[in-house]
């Protein structure tokens, strides 16, 4: 395996890496030495540091090799290691046993103190072995029954709740959520459109629109390039850290165009076609027809003016394909190409779900990352999650009539080998024996399981089976005991009980593809921002099956709307569905 390592100047490479993998803890073990877990990633500003410092520190060097089995890991290729071992940020410096239980550790760690803490370190495990085993052995013990599931019944009480954290964290100063250090936190953001969407309560657009104009008009944004670093040092969102995922910008630029949908004055369409302007130019790879993982921070790049940008070199993009990050954008830009009613957008979407389709897709596994050589990594909740939302945002476009039933196979295949079937919900990847360390131990995350629920409601809802929804909704009453240990990030977790809660509705269109009658209603349709609403374009000459399946008569051009199992009358005017829309949303008022 190659090791990535910081750009510029360092020693890193002079200690002898290991990939996390059995055979590194199995040495550990035979030489009776604790293992030095770090965790980094390409895009790291800390980790490139901690290299280009600690880690080219000739006697960190000498104590690592001689005394440690130093294991790196890619933060973005193993997910499953990183959620288990990070330490509280990038890079994680972690002292495990040769079984994989944590010692200490921390993040950014300089030369003196590492130095200090390897030597301790190393004499502990040599001389106290007894009692650092039984601390290590009471840690775990408390963290297993912190973490214990607990299940619950669904009500509006959680979603009340998690909105009562959220104005809590809300900065009305400055806007975003917490001091500072500020994230974007795009989940929490659509979580807060999505209850404007819900109830019109007018303090949710004042904190919408004050956080969305902060972040596009602060430091966090890269006014020259276009995309969104990854966070702001400060609570003015001024100094950001410089480096620019694919997962934030997707998300963001997802929460934008939604936004712009439900605010059409408020200028966000400005935002949107910025960041597909950086995402097209920087990180789309058309050799593959996906979108590349990230670009490096480089904080003298970023702090010139586009012509002194050109005379040097952009910092390094990260070429890997990730599954999940590459769903998470095609569904951005379907939503962009809706907000901003260019259609040509939904193309770079579909062509990034068929890459993915077509390189990641191996022996009926959903793999997380384009190796070199094979796709590796398979069946992690948070690809399939994110691939079965996106497959159903290309349904719902009127373009991709087969991607139903792939998002069908799609929730099949989480279903069979990720869910938990004693106490619903889903792992975050597959039982693996011969994982070491805690990734024997499967996890549910709380973020994966809300995107899994909301896609397995999406799809009951379209194809009418009724498993999915059962599905859905047993993964959501798995965390309705403990969502509150995860504070304002419950948010989507939060939405997906929402959407539970409220009757789905389905807006079906029946006509040929070259109706103008059939296209009219189709264009009202979609522009629906009912928070739990799903959309079938149904075209006789191509979708007969469903149509059939679904008991709409293939004769007539009309538009049907259908809240729960009860379906309109059949309407062809555009005004008369309209209509028909706004008192569907009259389903979500509840009393206080």
């Amino acid at each position: 395996m190659t090791f990535r390592f910081s750009p510029r100047p360092n020693r890193a490479s002079e200690i002898g890496w290991r990939e996390w993998s059995e055979r590194a803890f199995q040495e550990a073990q035979v030489s009776d030495k604790p293992v030095l877990l770090a965790i980094s990633a390409v895009w790291c500003h800390w980790c490139h540091v901690m290299d280009e410092t600690s880690y080219s520190d000739p006697e960190v060097i000498r104590l690592i090799n001689e005394r440690f089995v130093p294991v790196r890991v890619n933060n973005d290729e193993r997910p499953d290691v990183n959620r288990r071992y990070n330490m509280g940020g990038w890079p994680t410096t972690a002292f495990l046993t040769p079984d994989g239980e944590i010692v200490h550790g921390g993040t950014y760690i300089p030369p003196d103190a590492m130095r200090s803490y390897l030597g301790q370190v190393a004499d502990v495990w040599s001389s106290q072995r007894g009692e650092l085993a039984h601390r290590v052995a009471e840690l775990r013990e408390k963290e297993t029954a912190t973490r214990a599931p607990q299940a619950g019944d669904l009500s509006w009480e959680i979603v009340d709740a998690v909105g009562s954290l959220v104005r809590g964290q809300y900065d009305p100063q400055f806007g975003g959520f917490g001091r500072e250090p500020k994230f974007p936190q795009p989940k929490i953001l659509r979580f807060v459109l999505d209850e404007h969407r819900r109830f019109g309560y007018p303090e949710l657009a004042t904190m919408l629109h004050k956080t969305l104009a902060a972040m596009a008009g602060g430091g966090m944004y890269d006014h020259v390039e276009g995309g969104f670093f990854r966070y702001a040092t400060t609570r003015q969102w001024e100094i950001p850290h410089y480096e620019k995922m694919l997962e934030d910008n997707a998300e963001l630029l997802a929460v934008y165009a939604e936004a712009h949908r439900s605010f059409p004055t408020a200028g966000y369409d400005r935002v949107v076609r910025d960041v597909i302007r950086w995402m097209d130019a920087t990180l789309w790879r058309d050799d593959v027809k996906a979108f590349a993982g990230s670009q490096d921070a480089d904080e003298h790049y970023y702090a010139l003016d586009v012509g002194e940008r050109t005379k040097h070199g952009a910092p390094f993009v990260d070429p890997t394909i990730y599954t999940s990050w590459n769903a998470l954008a095609a569904s951005a830009y379907y939503a962009a190409a809706l907000a901003l009613g260019e259609d040509r957008r939904s193309e770079r979407a579909s062509a990034a779900l068929r890459s993915v389709q077509e390189r990641l897709i191996r022996d009926g596994s959903l793999h997380h990352v384009d190796g070199a050589t094979a796709p590796r990594i398979p069946d992690l909740l948070g690809d399939a999650a994110a691939w079965l939302n996106a497959l159903l945002d290309g349904y719902e476009t009127g373009e991709h009539g087969r991607a139903l039933d792939f998002a069908s196979a799609a929730a099949s295949r989480m279903r069979d080998r990720l869910m938990d079937h004693e106490l619903g919900g889903f792992f975050d990847a597959p039982q693996k024996s011969h994982e070491p360390g805690r990734l024997a131990r499967r996890e549910r995350p709380i973020d994966e399981n809300a995107l899994a629920a909301e896609g397995l409601l999406r799809l009951a809802a379209l194809t009418g089976e009724q498993e999915w929804r059962d599905l859905a909704l047993r993964t959501l009453r798995s965390f309705a005991g403990e969502y509150r240990a995860s504070g304002q990030f419950a948010a989507s977790y939060a939405n997906a009980v929402a959407r539970a809660l409220a009757e789905p509705v389905v807006i079906a269109v029946v006509g040929p593809s070259d109706n103008a009658t059939a296209e009219a209603l189709w264009a009202r349709a979609r522009r629906s921002t009912d928070p739990a609403r799903s959309l079938h374009r149904l075209a006789p000459d191509r979708d007969s099956e469903a149509l059939a399946r679904l008991g709409f008569p293939a004769d007539r051009v009309a538009a049907y709307v259908c809240v729960g199992t009860v379906c309109s009358a059949p309407i062809t005017e555009e005004g008369s569905l309209a209509r028909q829309l706004e008192e569907a949303t009259a389903r979500h008022a509840r009393g206080d």
